[in-house]
């Protein structure tokens, strides 16, 4: 048999043992691939990064499922990572019934991270003091409204039914005015009640964290600026990961990054399949 006859003839079953190992070589070796940092990621790494410490907060809507979890929770991860890095107070919510345990798991993830490195209570990240979780609430339209004129007139409790009048960060904290940026990480339309109702009405900025398939529905309000920066996939989740390592804010990447890398991965042995296929048909033709 020919060479060209070879490659344009490789067994199905090499083919899926190769994509097996690409898949999984990045998960135990390790594989750089740059990633380009697209604008809208940028957009909303340099709002965070602007933002005076310990001022204003940043609410983040856990609005994600375990469907969702491979795209959603690194982005979660990093942003965590970013603001408290920064002594950028947070007020957690969720208005997805399968938000709350996804929230409570990412915060804790990087609170025992970076605690395990704390030197004293002042390099620590209390809560209640640095970040408050809220918990679920059901009615999100009523309830985005609401937080407009009082947060504690819509959640009295935090997720484990602590009064929230007990937090020193609560305290300060009273409607939309105190938040600096809402950023809703979310696999479904939740941003566009945000941006309909919470911004509309009261001016809120919002930044937004979204599956692959979501994101183009929210081109256009980047375009409009009523949506002030955006994380797009897997990718926009490993864009900020990168960011926040390259600024010093993480001592390592992510598991974003990784997972883009196997994708890279398996993308350049496909493209490669293809080609030797289309040598070996042309030579293939040639011959006959």
């Amino acid at each position: 048999m020919k060479w060209y006859e070879v490659i344009s003839k490789i067994d199905r079953r090499i083919i899926y043992i190769l994509l097996t190992l690409f898949i999984i070589l990045p998960f135990f070796v390790k594989v750089t691939i740059p990633q380009n940092v697209m604008p809208q990621t940028q957009k909303l790494f340099d709002f965070v990064d602007s933002l005076p410490p310990d001022d204003k907060v940043i609410m983040i809507a856990f609005e994600y499922s375990p469907q969702t979890m491979p795209e959603c929770r690194p982005m979660a991860i990093a942003l965590l990572k970013h603001c408290f890095m920064r002594n950028i107070p947070i007020v957690g919510v969720s208005f997805d019934p399968q938000g709350p345990g996804l929230a409570v798991e990412a915060f804790a993830t990087v609170v025992d991270e970076l605690n395990s490195t704390a030197l004293s209570r002042e390099d620590s990240i209390i809560y209640g003091e640095d970040y408050v979780y809220l918990g679920w609430k059901s009615g999100r339209l009523a309830a985005i409204l609401e937080m407009g004129e009082s947060i504690k007139s819509v959640f009295p409790r935090d997720h484990f039914r602590n009064s929230v009048d007990s937090f020193p960060l609560m305290q300060r904290v009273r409607n939309y005015k105190d938040v600096a940026i809402a950023i809703i990480l979310a696999a479904a339309d939740y941003p566009l009640d945000w941006i309909r109702y919470a911004q509309t009405r009261y001016g809120v900025k919002v930044g937004v964290g979204l599956t692959a398939v979501m994101a183009p529905k929210y081109y256009p309000f980047l375009q409009t600026g009523q949506v002030s920066g955006m994380m797009s996939g897997m990718k926009g989740a490993a864009e900020y990961e990168k960011l926040v390592f390259e600024h010093g804010y993480a001592t390592e990447l992510g598991t974003a990054e990784t997972g883009m890398n196997s994708q890279s991965m398996i993308h350049l042995l496909i493209i490669i399949l293809i080609i030797l296929g289309n040598i070996g048909y042309f030579f293939s033709r040639r011959k006959k």
